[in-house]
């Protein structure tokens, strides 16, 4: 309906006398324009268009062609009059793609991206290390915008982790780059903003049946009643969502109830509207959902013959783990380092004496310690390890980027190579975990809106409470370089029988890392208030008002508060009666509480000449330990009556694996313990609510709350020709962050309020304008089609201050910031059925957190704790071993291995105390950094120590356990890698720039056919990186080319090198990288929907659809530079493009006069089939990772419509 306008200058006055709050404008209702089809779906035809100035509607769209948002101005105002880069999906279009959620949309809209085997790029940043494991659990977070970062996601504006459904959301508004109006605190890439639907006052119902490829079923139901005519209606909805895949059994369960009222009495008269709106919404996901990524490949390298680099290949090599350390992990070749395929491998998490089992098909087959326990225990047993115990660690293939760090020219620069062979492992049908990791996601939301208009909709507020309660978590079962296929090459089990399993392929790992609990609830309040104030109101209809025209003024005060009870836990461990028993640390967070598993996934392969064609099956059995586990262990107790100290000999293997009788005395005789024997012992599980509260490894509360105040200004000057905007607002931050405190066995408990806080508080100012430019009505109207021109500017910007960061020095980061600058133009013709818009745009971030890069240096950033903390622990490890006697038994083999050797392998004593002297005395770093860490360490001690007895005591939790096995070697930080004044860990900042073009087209040349297509061309790159980095990155280097640098990591390489492959390589890529552009940014992306709808003839009421997705070549790589040692970002490597089409066919009949009946089937990615697409490519120009992209799927959708 038109809406008419009375010039009443005593109605105006008295408005502007009585409210000073400036507001922003209800606009021109206008006549619904007719529907993209004839009548598919009767709730797709609502009643007669009220435009409320709180309240967008899908109704008002036409075909793929939206006409108003919020996103501009808070208030409803026409797209043609918002300058930023906004975005509308319409109804239509989810409808005719298919599209249900953020999965399926993203890869349709403008310069959008998001990962999954659905998506359109990999989130793995194609750095040297992967793990998708976290990226499971929110699947909507996974998304890049303008090849910056995640957008924000949004629920009726409002930030939300809610993941959104089509079963009630009509329209989807996607803000590209920052925006104060909306939010000024959030992501410089954008929002994308679902509406949830409102009850309307007109009777609807709607059940729709959804059947696809994998066994998916999807069941929705939308009931709309009036209770009251125009006054009072009910709605209610229903999801029963059951998604499968061709990863089997990969699975996502998603179920929802919906309900809302609406609420309009005619309390004020006819020219007032009070409305009262409420929904709630409870969700429950259950998920096992598939892998993108395929397990890194650690089962080709043991096939390969021959050399390569001079590096001998393995040959399909089997070693006895009893016998063979010295040669092949501390001496191989005469090199004090370990075989390359050797270098910091792992068989599954294996090196502890804890509880492990071993499975296959079959179930169970054993469970057997991976290592024998050391420590004497016992009455009149000895005070210093087993020495006739030999060091012995489970063989295993290593990852290819430890292999190339040592083997590979520029081998630093190298990534873990995924497995490419589907006939090794079918990773497109076959989800690896099997049935034993798990996602899950659970909610309540509820939203209550009270608005009030007068003087038809010229001066109003609304008032909004929003309410979520949100929880999600997931079970881990393989991540990070756990999530590797080996091969068993250990000829002896641990007790020195002969392995049943050698030459079977494996995964394994231990239920440690990646399982997470998360608790979030929001609360916000929002007052919006507006005034639509018009210059002929005040001066009468002449020449100055149409210069003058309309202005609207909008108010905002809002207050958000967000509470987050992060909780990480061990998902098995072993009960900490059997670490007692056994004289073991009984630390929650130590490898020796930690429940190992291997499953064996096939048949031995020793006789074959390939992995090819081994066919091998996911893990089958749920692994899943509960209660007393059958164990078989070293029991070293005391079980001999002769003196433990009287001379004995031993069997001890040297460096080329040949026995060597030793002489020591009687208690380093193996046979003199109770030895290998067998029990049961308990094991805790998370799955028991009475064994969760032993499990908590870490565990944090973080407050968030904001204070926002916000003022817009919309004007409509020269006839509408000239529509500026301008927006100001101030955010007032404060935050509170609480680790839990740490209990018995260093558990993390949940009482928060015993830990005393300081909030942090932070305030900000932003602003935003822009402005359109129309051609004048009176040109416009001589223009052929109603062509018009319209051109507009936007500068915008925001920050982020969700949590403090600090940086690598425990200094505060200050916030993030962004700002943009758009400007374009547009052109509209036949009568506005045609639109074209072109959006030039630059985006800059600064002191924004670096994410995943193409480095790993993001990645690393633990060393920065780990390096300083563990070389101090391996320097007095070294003391240990050439103390007489030794203490601690080394965990890797006697700490001073490698260090510094004389001619006959012994140690050099001398030589190795002044290494260890000078790592305490140049120790570069201050008190405050290892405080800030929770380091155990005096710094000052350290520096003035000169016996070493005084530098065992400046490291006081070294050894705190026991002289046992690890004897403190890997100590963990306090604050479990969070700086203590921030809360986080410490991050790197960096500066990008994102710069492009985006054209956008939507049309409906007729009323039966609609039309979207956009492009884009982007170039991100990054700018800067933090300059604390560069400052302890010099710090530390220096400290390490010194003699301290000498002092081994684990048995393996010098903290030097160590140093130098995690950080300097990696970081010295980050800066040659500036300038360049993103990893895996396609420069140029196209998207094409259009769908026809037969109006008449044999094919009438059918319509048929078509969408065509193209991306350009990708940057995943560079060459390496042999001359400067370095990569060359000069020599990119491109992947492929990557294009795909998808089709759907309609039909739609009434049944009756009552009752529509609507059948669709979709296609995707025709003529397709599972493929991998390459995300980062290596140095020497071979493919390392990639992506699992789907292939053709399938969804039948039956809609009734009553």
């Amino acid at each position: 309906m038109i809406m008419t306008r009375h010039s009443l200058r005593l109605r105006a006055l008295c408005l502007t006398s009585v409210f000073s709050l400036a507001v922003t404008p209800a606009l021109n209702a206008q006549s619904a324009p007719p529907p993209a089809r004839p009548a598919a779906d009767s709730a797709a035809q609502e009643e007669p268009l009220v435009l409320s100035p709180f309240l967008v509607e899908a109704s008002e769209d036409r075909g793929y062609q939206a006409t108003s948002t919020l996103a501009g101005t808070r208030v409803r105002t026409e797209l043609k009059d918002v300058a930023s880069a906004i975005s509308v999906v319409t109804s239509q279009f989810l409808q005719d793609t298919g599209s249900k959620n953020q999965q399926d949309l993203l890869v349709y809209t403008t310069n959008t991206e998001i990962a999954g085997v659905r998506g359109n790029f990999s989130a793995a940043g194609g750095a040297s290390t992967y793990n998708e494991i976290s990226n499971l659990l929110r699947p909507s977070n996974n998304t890049r915008v303008r090849g910056l970062d995640a957008a924000d996601n949004t629920r009726d504006y409002f930030l939300t982790e809610i993941p959104w459904d089509a079963y009630i959301v009509d329209r989807v508004d996607l803000q590209r780059g920052p925006n104060s109006i909306l939010f000024g605190v959030g992501s410089p890439a954008g929002i994308i903003n679902t509406s949830i639907n409102t009850a309307t006052f007109k009777n609807s119902n709607k059940v729709e049946n959804r059947m696809g490829r994998f066994g998916s079923v999807r069941w929705s139901a939308d009931f709309n009643y009036v209770a009251i005519k125009d006054v009072l209606a009910l709605r209610f909805a229903a999801l029963d969502d059951s998604t499968k895949y061709q990863q089997k059994p990969a699975f996502n369960r998603d179920r929802r109830l919906f309900g809302a009222v609406r609420y309009e009495p005619k309390l004020f008269g006819p020219e007032s509207r009070t409305s009262i709106r409420v929904n709630y919404e409870n969700g429950n996901v259950n998920a096992n959902r598939p892998r993108s990524l395929p397990p890194i490949d650690g089962i080709t390298p043991w096939f390969r013959t021959g050399t390569s680099n001079g590096v001998a290949n393995m040959n399909k090599l089997t070693l006895n783990p009893l016998t063979t350390w010295d040669q092949w992990g501390n001496n191989y070749l005469g090199t004090s380092a370990a075989y390359p395929w050797f270098r910091e491998s792992s068989f599954g998490r294996m090196g502890n004496p804890n509880i492990a089992s071993f499975f296959d098909s079959t179930g169970l087959l054993y469970s057997m310690t991976p290592k024998a326990n050391g420590t004497p225990i016992g009455a009149g047993s000895k005070t210093t390890p087993i020495a006739g115990i030999e060091f012995a660690k489970l063989w295993a293939v290593t990852t290819f980027n430890n292999y190339a760090r040592v083997a590979v020219p520029g081998g630093k620069y190298y990534s873990n190579v995924s497995l490419s062979d589907p006939t090794i492992f079918d990773f497109y049908n076959q989800l690896i975990d099997g049935n034993n990791k798990r996602e899950w996601q659970n909610w309540d939301a509820a939203n209550i809106a009270i608005s009030q208009t007068f003087f038809k909709d010229r001066f109003g507020f609304e008032f909004v409470y929003d309410m979520q309660r949100y929880e999600d978590g997931q079970l881990a079962f393989l991540n990070g370089d756990q999530y590797i296929l080996g091969v068993d090459i250990n000829t002896h089990r641990m007790d020195g029988t002969p392995n049943p399993n050698l030459g079977r392929p494996y995964v394994g790992n231990s239920g440690q890392y990646g399982n997470t609990e998360n608790y979030i609830d929001r609360d916000n309040k929002r007052l919006t208030a507006f005034a639509d104030l018009n210059s002929e109101d005040y001066l009468g209809k002449n020449w100055m008002t149409k210069i003058l025209g309309r202005h609207v003024f909008t108010g905002l005060y809002s207050e958000e508060s967000k509470e987050t009870d992060q909780r990480s836990f061990t998902r098995w461990a072993s009960d900490p009666a059997y670490n007692t028993a056994n004289a073991l640390n009984t630390d929650i967070t130590t490898g020796e509480r930690q429940y190992d598993w291997i499953s064996y996934l096939g048949p031995s392969l020793s006789g074959r000449s390939s992995a090819s064609g081994a066919n091998l099956s996911a893990v089958t059995q749920t692994i899943n330990p509960n209660g007393n586990v059958a164990l078989r262990y070293f029991d070293s107790h005391w079980n001999a009556s002769v003196d433990p100290s009287a001379p004995g000999t031993y069997i001890d293997y040297d460096a080329n694996g040949v026995p060597v009788v030793t002489t020591g005395t009687q208690g380093d005789i193996a046979s003199n313990y109770r030895g290998w024997r067998s029990d049961s012992f308990r094991v805790l599980n998370y799955d028991n609510p009475d064994d969760r509260p032993k499990l908590y490894s870490d565990t944090q509360l973080q407050k968030f709350e904001i204070k926002s105040q916000a003022f817009i200004w919309q004007g409509y000057m020269l006839d509408n020709t000239i529509v500026p905007t301008f927006g100001w607002r101030r955010d007032e931050i404060t935050t509170e962050n609480r680790a839990g405190p740490k209990g018995t066995n260093n558990v993390s408990t949940l009482d928060y309020g015993k830990v005393a806080v300081t909030p942090r508080n932070v305030a900000g100012e932003t602003k935003s304008w822009g402005v359109v430019l129309h051609m004048p009505r009176r040109l416009r109207s001589k223009m052929p089609l109603g062509t018009g021109l319209s051109v507009f500017v936007n500068r915008s910007e925001n920050f982020k201050a969700d949590a403090p960061r600090g940086d690598i020095f425990g200094n505060g980061i200050d916030n993030p910031k962004a700002e943009t600058k758009d400007y374009g133009v547009v052109i509209s013709t036949l009568n506005d059925r045609l639109s074209l818009k072109v959006t030039k745009y630059e985006t800059k971030m600064k002191n924004a957190t670096l994410q995943a890069d193409s480095a790993g240096f993001s990645s690393n950033l633990y060393y920065s704790w780990a390096i300083p903390y563990w070389g101090a622990t391996h320097a007095l490890a070294a003391l240990d071993g050439i103390s007489d006697p030794q203490l601690r038994e080394g965990n890797w083999g006697w700490p001073w291995n490698g260090i510094a050797t004389l001619p006959d392998g012994s140690p050099d004593k001398p030589r190795i105390q002044a290494i260890v002297n000078d790592y305490f005395k140049s120790f570069p770093l201050t008190q405050k950094f290892v405080d800030e860490y929770g380091l155990g360490m005096n710094v000052a001690a350290m520096h003035a120590a000169t016996t070493n007895a005084q530098r065992y005591a400046s490291v006081p939790t070294y050894g705190a356990s026991g002289f046992g096995a690890n004897g403190g070697l890997g100590l963990q930080p306090a604050y479990a890698g969070r700086l203590k004044s921030f809360g986080s860990g410490p991050v790197a900042s960096v500066d990008t720039t994102s710069k492009g073009v985006e054209v956008e087209i939507a049309a409906q040349p007729l009323d039966n056919w609609n039309v979207s297509v956009n492009f884009s061309k982007t170039e991100a790159m990054r700018d800067a990186i933090s300059p604390t980095i560069g400052l302890w990155i010099d710090q530390m280097t220096k400290f390490l080319a010194g003699d301290a640098g000498l002092i081994r990591l684990w048995g393996g390489d010098p903290l030097r090198k160590v140093w130098s492959d995690t950080i300097l390589a990696p970081y010295a890529v980050l800066q040659a990288q500036i300038g360049s552009q993103v990893p895996e940014v396609a420069p140029w992306r196209f998207n094409a929907v259009t769908n026809y709808n037969f109006k008449t003839g044999v094919l009438k009421n059918v319509n048929v659809g078509v969408a065509y997705r193209w991306e350009d070549k990708r940057v995943l790589g560079y060459k390496y530079d042999a001359v400067k040692g370095t990569l060359d970002i000069n020599q990119p490597y491109h992947g492929p493009t990557d294009d795909h089409v998808d089709l759907w066919v309609g039909y739609h009949r009434q049944l009756s006069d009552r009752i529509n009946w609507r059948v669709q089937l979709n296609l995707r990615n025709v003529g397709e089939k599972a493929h991998l697409v390459p995300v980062n490519i290596q140095p020497d120009g071979s493919v390392a990772l990639s992506r699992i992209q789907e292939g053709l799927t399938w969804q039948l959708s039956n809609t009734f419509s009553f």
